[in-house]
């Protein structure tokens, strides 16, 4: 498999998938969002594998979607579809997500795709997209990850939440020092490997399918308004200030 932007090894039965565009901070195009999904599609059918450890390369773990772009020219279409997202393509192994540095937007959906989240001490969770004009897409399903208050702190006032606190309420597993983060990943890796395959991804399987029972009306809600925003004039206005690197002036 020819990969750009991800990193994808097999050591026995882990799965080891790196964000690698750190000269972007690990920003998600539209390749990186294929590559990942293609990953995890292999992760899923080799039969061989039984966890995986996703992280990023570079200064953080990622920065969230690239908006490079500026202001959009095309009308935005909701498709529903999130070939990355592990949880909705019937991806039962577990996931162990190794987080440092920034985790932000799209990027903060990843980590928080993944089963079991371990972070260092200088982690911080962020999503911008309202200083932007973006509605972020995971907005209906983030509280169900975290409680409502904090959902609303990250969602509504785009303000940041940090490693300790994410802890505290329940969002990551565990705090440790940069210089053991993927040390302790392989730890809890071979953990995984010393239990039964069938039952540990049996286990997930039930979860990922309870959780998933609302799945069509939280999709659906996120159609109707994610249409409505990305397509707005605020939309447009934000996406030239992030290129013209200035304050947004909402209409």
């Amino acid at each position: 498999m020819k990969l750009s932007t991800i990193e994808y090894e097999k050591k026995g039965h882990i799965a080891y998938v790196t964000l690698n565009r750190p000269d972007k901070l690990n920003a998600m195009n539209a390749l990186l969002h294929d590559e990942l999904s293609r990953a995890w599609a292999d992760f899923r059918d080799d039969a061989n594998l039984r966890v995986a450890i996703l992280s990023g390369k570079g200064r953080c773990f990622s920065a969230g979607a690239d908006l490079s772009g500026g202001a959009p020219t095309e009308t935005y279409r909701y498709t529903g579809e999130f070939p990355d997202i592990t949880q909705t393509q019937k991806v039962y192994k577990p996931i162990i997500a190794a987080l440092h540095s920034h985790v932000v937007g799209y990027g903060m959906w990843i980590a928080l795709d993944a089963d079991y989240r371990i972070a260092t001490e200088d982690v911080s969770f962020w999503l911008p997209e309202p200083q932007w004009g973006i509605a972020t897409i995971p907005a209906a399903w983030f509280p169900n990850i975290m409680p409502w208050a904090i959902a609303s702190e990250l969602l509504l006032f785009a303000e940041r939440v940090s490693a300790q606190r994410a802890y505290d309420v329940g969002m990551i597993n565990k705090i440790v020092p940069a210089d053991d983060l993927m040390a302790e990943a392989e730890k809890l890796a071979n953990r995984i490997c010393e239990l039964s395959p069938v039952a540990v991804q049996g286990m997930k399987e039930s979860m990922v399918q309870a959780n998933a029972l609302d799945y069509k009306a939280l999709d659906q809600i996120t159609n109707w308004v994610q249409t409505r925003v990305m397509n707005s004039e605020d939309r447009r206005e934000g996406g030239r200030a992030f290129v013209e690197k200035r304050q947004a002036e909402w209409q």
